[in-house]
């Protein structure tokens, strides 16, 4: 009837205004007009198939989009043959439906309509939630951006669920989610569990929707997956939605921090903290606590014993204990790598009202936000760096710049242009250790390769790889376990077996000379953040975060990292290093400003000034002295291999 077409044109004009007003195009976007010889890219036809109305973001071509506006609604005069045709199909519709499937093409995401656009716009003035189509996808190329990425990846979901409506905006997303479902990107899923899965997203999305008090800039696919982490599938299923809006408001706060450009605040030092009302002294500590000291607990994936970072964190929490005089008491939490292990030893730190709570892996991160969400006064951090969570702090040293120094230091004791760099996992801040050792030694040798290999990887053997590759001078790991005291650690020279020491005798086996070490001053770290707790400059830092997710990333300035030289060592080179080490400190030196050159080509150019502590953070390349890549997930050991997908850099 005409006066729903009335209606509809209304609208239409309404929405066109606003449009008008505040700067954008007012008629529907013509996918041939937005993306140029995309008539060039490959097709592929899925079928029939029902398509979400709010998928539907314009039309295939310029031909009709002048006669709607953006949202779909008419604008074309009354009266006019256009409106007669409308109208028509509009009381078909509410007799019948629509009948006769429109034809789209789908495109990152989004539909576009080639035959139809009169069937969608009096499908959503009549509020249908979906509408059958022929459905055509357009495959773009593969140029490696982050929408590259996730396209492909939406595809690689669809292919084995059929589902159109989830759509994310962070790379890695797809692979999550089906985790959670205990399945892959690769093998079709059974039928009961999609519909398992249509009926928990079309939940989260009603109940989301209600509760929604502004938009936010983010898909309700992020929002679903972040539900996800907090509480789980069998809440969607069986929940009452006012239950399911209440879970939805207590993560608004994480929402809110997924919303933000740049969600993650770096505090780069204790100074930048801030302080109390006053400077927080040792005496202060013992007075204010003699009678309830401070109670501290300790979370490690391993003991001390298997595992060299959790000994590493082990010694720190004893420093800091014993540096703080009894104003501070530590438990700590071992084997926390099993889910139900981590899950009861966070019920206990609630239990024992511990007031600071350091998870020593990004591994815990999902378990440690259930936590933080069900119980707001239990403060938790989190040993990472890059992990946007507004409820866990999160805290790691700034080792790259030790690692400077010890490929300045490893160039200039190679007698053959090639050292060695035993990397563990590819994490966050992990591929800027490896690159500042491939800078640093090209600093004193610009003829140096650094041979890069991977202890993680599934078979490896990455001693005999870079024996193989003629490397005697080799970065190896931070620190020794007690089990296993080695003196394969730090930088350390391989000398083999009938080659002649310095007193002209023959060795009979291979000998280790070690050289110097990085190392993590983690009772330092402990200590500044626990005197920062007490004077109440932690809890005002993070409350006054509006939104982001607070990371303390502190390096060789605060105390936390620094490089242990050998005595063996000619004075030249420890002078030298010494060197650098006060440059790092003051802020003189950055091994990462001027010209850097990758495997890919030139990042920056001579002028250049230092890269961004996020471009440092988030480094997926490697610099082109570098002789190996970043390896995938799925060829990592299956121990590890659900840290890496946490805080990982690269995952296909």
């Amino acid at each position: 009837m005409q006066n729903d077409y009335e209606k509809a044109k209304h609208e239409g004009d309404h929405a066109y205004r606003r449009a008008i007003l505040s700067g954008r195009y007012p008629y529907l976007p013509a996918l041939n007009s937005m993306v140029q010889d995309i008539d060039k890219y490959p097709v592929r036809d899925l079928g029939i198939k029902e398509i979400p109305m709010y998928m539907i973001a314009g039309t295939k071509t310029v031909g009709r989009q002048n006669s709607f506006a953006s949202n779909f609604m008419p604008l074309m005069d009354l009266g006019t043959e256009f409106s007669y045709k409308w109208s028509t199909l509009y009381d078909s519709a509410i007799e019948d439906g629509i009948r006769e499937p429109i034809k789209v093409y789908e495109f990152m995401n989004k539909f576009y309509v080639e035959e139809g656009n009169k069937r969608v716009s009096v499908s959503k003035f009549i509020g249908y939630v979906s509408i059958s189509g022929n459905v055509l996808r357009i495959l773009p190329p593969k140029d490696g951006s982050a929408a590259s990425r996730i396209n492909y990846e939406y595809i690689d979901f669809y292919n084995v669920t059929g589902f159109f409506e989830i759509t994310f905006s962070k790379t890695g997303s797809y692979a999550k989610l089906a985790q959670y479902f205990g399945r892959d990107l690769k093998t079709i899923w059974p039928d009961e569990l999609i519909e398992t899965l249509r009926f928990a997203y079309m939940t989260f999305d009603k109940c989301y929707n209600m509760r929604k008090t502004r938009k936010l800039s983010i898909t309700v696919g992020d929002a679903f997956l972040l539900y996800l982490e907090v509480y789980d599938v069998e809440s969607l299923m069986h929940d009452a939605e006012s239950v399911i809006g209440h879970k939805i408001q207590r993560l608004w706060n994480e929402l809110v921090t997924q919303t933000q450009e740049d969600s993650i605040e770096l505090v780069r030092t204790p100074d930048e903290v801030g302080r109390g009302s006053s400077m927080t002294t040792l005496m202060t500590l013992n007075s204010a606590y003699t009678d309830k000291p401070i109670r501290v607990a300790f979370l490690f994936e391993k003991n001390e014993e298997e595992s060299s970072w959790a000994y590493g964190h082990e010694l720190g929490a004893n420093q800091m204990v014993e540096k703080l005089e009894g104003a501070v008491e530590a438990v700590k939490f071992e084997n926390c790598a099993d889910k139900k292990e981590l899950q009861m030893a966070l019920q206990a730190c609630v239990a024992d009202e511990e007031d600071l709570v350091f998870a020593t892996s990004p591994s815990m991160l999902d378990e440690c936000l259930k936590a933080a969400i069900e119980y707001p006064k239990l403060r938790i951090m989190n040993c990472a760096v890059n992990l946007s969570r507004s409820s866990i702090p999160t805290y790691y040293t700034r080792m790259y710049e030790a690692k400077f120094l010890m490929g300045c230091l490893a160039a200039s004791l190679a007698e053959n242009h090639m050292i060695g760099y035993r990397a563990d996992y590819p994490i966050y801040g992990g591929i800027a250790n490896i690159n500042a050792y491939a800078l640093g030694a090209a600093w004193v040798d610009p003829y140096a390769k650094v041979k890069l290999v991977w202890a993680s990887k599934k078979g490896s053997n990455w001693e005999q790889e870079l024996i193989d590759s003629g490397c005697s001078i080799i970065s190896g790991i931070d620190m020794i376990k007690p089990k296993d005291p080695t003196r394969k650690y730090g930088l350390y020279r391989l000398h083999g077996a009938g080659t002649k020491r310095s007193d002209g005798s023959v060795r009979t086996e291979q000998e280790v000379e070690n050289l110097a070490a990085a190392v993590n001053q983690w009772g330092v770290y402990y200590e500044q953040i626990l005197r920062k707790l007490i004077d109440g400059s932690l809890d005002a830092r993070k409350n006054n975060a509006k939104g982001k997710a607070v990371n303390y990333w502190w390096g060789m300035s605060a105390g936390v990292v620094d490089i242990i030289l050998s005595d063996n060592l000619p004075y030249a080179s420890r002078k030298a290093v010494q060197t650098l080490r006060r440059l790092i400190i003051s802020g003189i030196t950055n091994p990462f400003e001027g010209e850097i050159h990758t495997q890919n080509g030139i990042l920056q150019g001579p002028d250049s000034p230092a890269l961004t502590d996020k471009e440092i953070i988030t480094m997926d390349w490697l610099c082109d002295n570098v002789i190996g890549d970043i390896p995938d997930t799925w060829e990592l050991d299956d121990s590890i291999q659900q840290t890496v997908k946490v805080s990982g850099v690269k995952e296909k």
